[in-house]
């Protein structure tokens, strides 16, 4: 069957944009789009630091994630991995070489991490 099923998965509570830049990388991983896919994932990172972490639009990537970390929002241990997401997104975004699905993945699940961690238990009334 194709396309198949998107990795990850919905998450509950996303503003409309970051809901469809969301289904965007996911979609895109889906038909091996890897590298769209890694883009749309930096781009809702930047998104989620001025959102919730109160960065200036314009920043340089290291500075939102530097952001997001001192907000609280990426923990000690997750910084070297989200650094590594930081890396491939330059190179997705500058270079040519694409993306691998490995790599695809692996952003994708640290972009729903953090997406459920900002929006889903932060929205709900029981967390």
């Amino acid at each position: 069957m194709y396309p198949p099923a998107p990795a990850g998965g919905p998450v509950p509570n996303l503003p409309d944009d970051v809901a469809q830049a969301w289904r965007e990388a996911r979609t895109a991983h889906a038909v091996a789009a890897y590298t769209a896919s890694e883009v749309m994932c930096r781009k809702i990172l930047m998104h989620i630091a001025v959102d919730v972490a109160e960065a200036q639009p314009g920043r340089s990537f290291a500075q939102y994630i530097g952001d997001l970390s001192s907000a609280g929002y990426v923990t000690t241990g997750l910084r070297t991995t989200i650094d590594r997401v930081r890396a491939r997104g330059n190179a997705a975004n500058h270079e040519l070489p694409a993306s691998t699905e490995r790599d695809s993945l692996t952003t994708l699940a640290i972009t729903e991490h953090l997406l459920t961690s900002v929006y889903a238990f932060a929205a709900s009334p029981d967390a």
